[in-house]
């Protein structure tokens, strides 16, 4: 079933505006009750602290599902794996991913041994490996071109 909710968006601060003059506008917003897609994301680690999941300015979703990082492109709905570390271990994993936002092309992915990688999404390239962290990377955040 779909539901119907009332909903208000909106009212003016009083402080700003003569007493007639202020209002409440109502907005009808219909919710649908099914999704309209699913992410199927085993492996996902359950920890509240990682940032596991970052949308694209060019519309494609990074998602770090354990050791691996997949890139499902939302125009296509293609999916492709842009790096695996098994090669390291079973307790090593991805704990975070972040795209820059200006541009698109570039994703950080943080890791559980304390490394940033950033990649070069168009190559499918690692492009810089970025040392100074003694635990895990668990979010990263972009101001311009620099990620913190």
């Amino acid at each position: 079933h779909d539901i119907d909710i009332l909903h208000s968006s909106s009212s003016f601060d009083s402080s700003f505006h003569r007493d007639d003059d202020r209002s409440t506008k109502l907005v009808n917003r219909h919710i649908p009750s099914s999704p309209s897609r699913v992410l199927d994301a085993p492996d996902m680690m359950d920890d509240y602290y990682l940032n596991l999941l970052s949308w694209s300015s060019t519309n494609i979703l990074a998602v770090a599902l354990s050791q691996r990082v997949y890139l499902w492109y939302a125009e296509t709905g293609r999916i492709e794996e842009l790096c695996n570390f098994e090669d390291r271990g079973t307790d090593v994993n991805v704990s975070s991913v972040s795209w820059v936002q200006e541009g698109g092309g570039y994703l950080a992915v943080g890791t559980s041994w304390g490394k940033t990688l950033l990649w070069d999404v168009q190559a499918q390239k690692q492009v810089r490996n970025m040392n100074g962290h003694s635990g895990r990377i668990s979010s990263m955040s972009w101001n311009r071109h620099i990620l913190s």
